[in-house]
């Protein structure tokens, strides 16, 4: 153990190579249910040489080696699975480069959302983020995930925001795609390419290599823009509407949340917790807002355009008007007993981190995360509620948001189930109506298109062709199975 600390210390610095125990033992767990083992070291790098030169000692020594950027995936993604090193990108934070004629910025793992969008909106940009991803959430991370954003690059191919890549491969050599993989720079006259090869990298969770500089997409932030909101008592009654919304390509984002998320967001006692797990406290006003809140909400945001904004936002309106009219229903610019919710939905655009607060319910956040068809989505509500109630919890605490895809083909679906882990009897409550709910809804045809922990096994079982190809695709590019080994199916 000695000599590797030491082989370890010389290519990062002996000030960047750690073993303390206590601290070892936060990176073997994080606020979800999947359980990891603790590492050896911790490691802090700062160039991609220094990470080729860490991932071909590994080789040599046969040691797992586990991606890390923010530690936010709050899934497990970055628990280690064997042990082994932590090779922690953080420090790697730099905005390489902004392309204001080409739309896209250059930046490294350790880049945050907060940090990245603050930078672009200083420029007149902005960059698409997901609901509910934590401010220091590694960008280039959430990307590599599929975290779904909030609005997409485009209605047909929704989150296609990545662009150029370079990353080094298991066995230690840089790898670039694009027009970067000709050397210089990224990009050409004509930009950046769009290139189809990056998603083999996509949802593998640091099992085939670590990316080092990722060109992100990015677009014009206009200032004109007019929220509405729709109420609905029933998910139901808003199946229709979405589709016909979705169908005429009214606003970017559109996307229904749940009273529980919306009282959560509105909470004025909560701020959004500096860690997670977060401790449980208690909220006047999300008491008050969970019982008089509609149950649903959908948020649809116009926004105008670089050239006569003001026209554009005015043809949408009118024909989101026009369609709700067809339904009976009025599209307001405010939320029948809430307060202010105008301002904070302004804010949440740009900055959506606010629905954070919902960890200060409970302290944890356990969401059952998949697509379906829209048309599906009430039977898979049903079913999370089933189960909920077969364990004596109720679907009142159950969170939910679900964001239309693909002109409402289909839905990305988030339902929260909420447990304070000092609870022993609601952890395993909890764990078991997790469990049970996400073998029902796959039995149900959801796609559990993330598998992190449990949702793997569940997901690779039923996909036997598949997971074969893809344990040969993982046997050729690491051998040595250093790269997150545990992960997806390659146990």
């Amino acid at each position: 153990m000695g000599s590797k600390k030491a082989r370890l210390a010389e290519i990062v610095g002996t000030e960047n190579v750690y073993d303390d125990a206590d601290m070892l033992q936060t990176y073997a767990v994080d606020q979800s249910f999947v359980e990891g083992k603790v590492p050896d070291f911790v490691i802090f790098t700062e160039t991609t040489e220094q990470i080729q030169q860490v991932v071909r000692t590994a080789n040599e020594t046969g040691t797992p080696l586990t991606p890390y950027s923010s530690g936010l995936n709050l899934h497990g993604a970055a628990i280690p699975q064997r042990g082994g090193i932590i090779l922690n990108l953080s420090r790697m934070n730099r905005i390489l480069s902004v392309d204001e004629k080409n739309w896209f910025a250059i930046v490294e793992p350790g880049v945050t959302f907060e940090q990245l969008q603050n930078h672009l909106m200083d420029k007149g940009y902005r960059i698409m983020i997901p609901f509910g991803a934590p401010p220091n959430r590694s960008a280039l991370t959430s990307y590599l995930e599929r975290d779904p954003m909030l609005a997409g690059a485009s209605f047909e191919y929704g989150n296609n925001l990545i662009m150029d890549m370079e990353m080094v491969l298991p066995g230690g050599e840089v790898f670039r795609t694009g027009l970067w993989s000709a050397g210089g720079e990224p990009g050409s006259a004509m930009g950046p390419v769009r290139h189809l090869i990056y998603r083999l990298w996509t949802g593998a969770q640091g099992t085939l290599g670590i990316i080092t500089k990722m060109g992100i997409q990015i677009h014009p932030c206009i200032k004109e823009r007019k929220i509405f909101f729709l109420e609905f008592n029933e998910l139901g009654d808003a199946v229709e509407p979405i589709q016909r919304i979705q169908r005429k390509e009214i606003g970017v984002e559109c996307f229904l949340v749940n009273r529980l998320n919306l009282a959560a967001l509105l909470s004025a006692e909560w701020e959004i917790p500096d860690g997670f797990p977060a401790k449980p406290t208690s909220s006047k006003s999300f008491e008050e807002n969970r019982t008089t809140l509609s149950p649903w909400i959908l948020v649809v945001c116009i926004h105008g355009s670089p050239r006569h904004p003001e026209e554009k936002i005015a043809y949408e309106e009118a024909a989101l008007k026009e369609v709700c009219a067809g339904f009976g229903l009025v599209p307001g610019e405010g939320i029948t007993h809430a307060q202010g919710v105008l301002d904070v939905f302004q804010h949440e655009l740009t900055h959506p981190w606010g629905i954070l607060k919902k960890f200060n319910y409970r302290g944890t956040v356990h969401d059952l995360s998949f697509k379906a068809p829209l048309k599906s989505i009430v039977n898979m509500k049903s079913i999370v509620e089933r189960t909920c109630s077969k364990v004596g919890y109720g679907f009142n605490e159950v969170g939910a948001y679900l964001l239309p895809l693909e002109r409402g083909r289909a839905v990305h679906c988030e339902f929260d189930l909420h447990c304070n882990l000092d609870d022993d009897i609601e952890v395993k409550m909890i764990k078991d109506a997790w469990r049970t709910a996400s073998e029902a809804l796959l039995a149900a045809g959801a796609c559990f298109d993330r598998p992190y922990g449990a949702w793997a096994d569940m997901v690779y079982q039923r996909s036997g062709t598949y997971t074969k190809k893809l344990r040969q695709v993982k046997e050729q590019m690491d051998p040595n199975n250093i790269m997150n080994p545990g992960k997806l199916c390659f146990q």
